[in-house]
């Protein structure tokens, strides 16, 4: 009896891991597609949050990043899975990012004011800054679209609840990784470090 209950235990303790680790998702570095306006200018472009603002900023040297945030619609129904998963993330070889460049990435998320777009079964970049990454990982076979504030939202829970060894300031050398899902819509947001 009480191998069958450690049995039964460790069964679904292999789904829960499993959950985090789709068989069939791909990992890409090519960014996703955003499609906004900002300051009266439309734009639909292909990349991270900082590719996408450098080429808005070249072609509109006037405009500006606005990182103030805008409440979300009422109607917007978000299930996210609260607190999520803290980098050490098992079966992931993660490393934790800079926090500063984490935020540093949200506020390009809040800036750009737009609705992203991703493909069935795929993890993208959408944000690096110094070798601390964003990504998006979207866990249905099609395509889906989420308001890039919604998405900086989650990031913002993985800094709130996944940063450790900060200065005693608490504002200095703080590292954040981790990774949060949204049950509902099927996907999840991840942080970590990460080379661009």
């Amino acid at each position: 009896m009480h191998f069958s209950k450690v049995a039964a235990f460790l069964a679904g303790f292999s789904l829960v891991l499993a959950a985090t680790v789709p068989e069939k998702r791909v990992f890409t570095n090519n960014g996703v597609t955003f499609r906004g306006e900002v300051n009266g200018h439309a734009f639909e472009e292909t990349g991270t949050a900082q590719e996408v603002w450098a080429t808005l900023k070249a072609r509109h040297p006037e405009i500006e990043l606005n990182t103030t945030v805008i409440d979300e619609p009422k109607n917007e129904k978000r299930d996210k899975a609260i607190p999520p998963l803290c980098i050490p993330v098992r079966g992931h070889p993660w490393s934790m990012g800079h926090s500063e460049w984490i935020d540093d990435g949200i506020n390009y998320l809040i800036g750009l004011k737009s609705t992203m777009s991703i493909d069935g079964n795929t993890c993208r970049r959408i944000s690096c800054s110094w070798s601390s990454a964003i990504h998006w990982c979207n866990d249905n076979d099609h395509s889906i679209s989420v308001p890039s504030g919604t998405l900086a939202s989650f990031a913002q829970d993985l800094r709130k609840y996944c940063t450790k060894g900060c200065s005693i300031d608490g504002r200095r050398y703080c590292r954040t990784g981790g990774q949060e899902f949204e049950d509902e819509e099927r996907y999840n947001v991840i942080v970590n470090m990460e080379r661009c």
